[in-house]
């Protein structure tokens, strides 16, 4: 294979028939170009290619920092998301590029990805091949997703900085609820706006171009959004929350209903309802951990996946309703509850059985 197919400049013409070779990721940004999106410059190294030293050290002409990210085969499918099972490389060096590829492709043989496939088993393809995305490096100012709820609705959330914090649980983030009729609901008195377009509103209208209820990823970079990933929603989200409702997440109330019962308020990140004993992990390999319980930790990253597929329901300390946890939960038919914050997740972590409602955003402590 030469240098020109083994690093090839991604445009809008690629499509769904370029998947095996290019991957999903690769894919949804094609897609992002047509309906008119800014994405990054991307330059692809296909599933099997080698590029060469010296096409990868022409590279730092370009841009002297790199994200060096996934783009499975299996990636963000109209089915199954793979939402961060795969490993992103952020800030890389030039001179780090081919560490970096090499990295991202051994994520695809991980044990979270196989315990995911196991979990999903008659809905995942045979085999999981990688090809791998290089976009120039810039820290954001902000950093955002959306999910759609169908046309002209969904939800997003952001954070300030990068969006690795967001995306992985890492911080419960500010939020809002978006319909036709414009915003209904949020956690900030104001919208967020970029650029003078409140954000909801260009989500919406994106994904009103793509034509599909959209899973979006993006950066505010000065007052510019640049769009990072689409992918079709996999799984549909919980009930939009009442802006009326004065719950907040965190906050532990007395519902009167037994006189000893406990609630926490969470954010509904994955509808069901599941009873059983809770268990506080602070590490992923706890030998603590007994599958068929509720799992109870600070937050979660792509390596507890396999700790997810066994628990009756989780619950996270920090988290939103579109991070990668609650998107696998949802895909995983786990109920999930995140941000329920620090001070609840302590009062839960007692090894009383608790009974956790993923669709109302509730933990009751029996």
């Amino acid at each position: 294979m030469s240098d020109d197919d083994a690093l090839l400049r991604l445009t809008r013409d690629l499509g769904d028939r370029d998947r095996g070779a290019l991957g999903g990721k690769a894919v949804g940004l094609a897609a992002l170009l047509r309906a008119g999106a800014a994405i990054p410059d991307t330059w692809v190294v296909p599933v099997g290619a080698d590029p060469s030293a010296a096409a990868l050290a022409r590279l730092a002409a370009v841009a002297p920092r790199w994200a060096v990210r996934s783009s499975a085969t299996v990636e963000d499918g109209t089915g199954l998301s793979y939402a961060g099972l795969f490993r992103s490389e952020l800030d890389v060096p030039a001179d780090g590029l081919a560490e970096a590829i090499a990295a991202v492709r051994a994520s695809a043989h991980s044990g979270r990805v196989a315990a995911y496939r196991e979990r999903t088993a008659g809905r995942s393809p045979a085999a999981v091949e990688m090809a791998v995305l290089l976009q120039p490096f810039r820290s954001p100012v902000r950093s955002g997703l959306w999910l759609g709820r169908g046309p002209g609705r969904g939800r997003l959330e952001w954070t300030g900085g990068s969006g690795e914090t967001l995306v992985s649980g890492a911080v419960t983030p500010a939020w809002e609820e978006w319909t036709t009729e414009g915003r209904t609901a949020g956690s900030e008195r104001g919208a967020w706006e970029s650029g003078g377009q409140p954000v909801g509103r260009t989500c919406a209208n994106l994904q009103e171009a793509l034509g599909v209820p959209a899973d979006l990823e993006f950066a505010q970079l000065d007052e510019t959004l640049v769009w990072l990933q689409f992918r079709p929603m996999t799984a549909a989200l919980g009930e939009a929350p009442d802006e009326r409702d004065g719950r907040r997440a965190g906050r532990c109330a007395d519902p009167g209903a037994d006189e000893g019962e406990q609630v926490v308020h969470g954010i509904a990140a994955s509808g069901g309802l599941a009873t059983a004993r809770g268990l506080r992990l602070r590490d992923v390999d706890d030998p603590c951990w007994e599958p068929g319980a509720v799992l109870l930790t600070d937050r979660t990253d792509p390596d507890w996946v396999p700790l997810m597929a066994e628990a009756a329901a989780l619950v996270t300390a920090t988290g939103g309703m579109l991070c990668h946890a609650a998107i696998v939960a949802r895909e995983l038919g786990v109920p999930c509850v995140t941000g329920v914050g620090e001070a609840a997740l302590a009062r839960l972590g007692s090894g009383r059985p608790l009974a956790v409602d993923g669709s109302a955003g509730t933990v009751a402590v029996l």
